[in-house]
């Protein structure tokens, strides 16, 4: 793992408290890729906003899949339950 090539997957309650959580962890993610701090914070804005989607959702139960990855060449992505969030780099 560096930071060209990474992938890892956690859930995470259906709690709207989680959607800060999983901004901060995108926006770690985008700095650890590599991109400058405010579009990393933008991004990780637009992960939480999917978080929250998913949470007013049809499921209001259980936990949402989230997955992180970056593969070289593309873009990061954040996976929240089936929407993919991409950080063109």
């Amino acid at each position: 793992m560096d930071a060209t090539s990474f992938e890892f997957q956690l859930s995470v309650p259906r709690d709207a408290r989680v959607a800060a959580i999983v901004r901060k962890l995108a926006v770690q993610a985008a700095r650890y890729a590599g991109c400058g701090e405010p579009r990393a914070e933008a991004f990780g804005g637009k992960v939480e906003e999917a978080v929250h989607a998913h949470l007013n959702g049809a499921h209001s139960h259980g936990t949402i899949p989230i997955v992180v990855r970056r593969s070289t060449p593309g873009p990061l992505e954040v996976r929240v339950d089936g929407t993919t969030v991409a950080l063109d780099l």
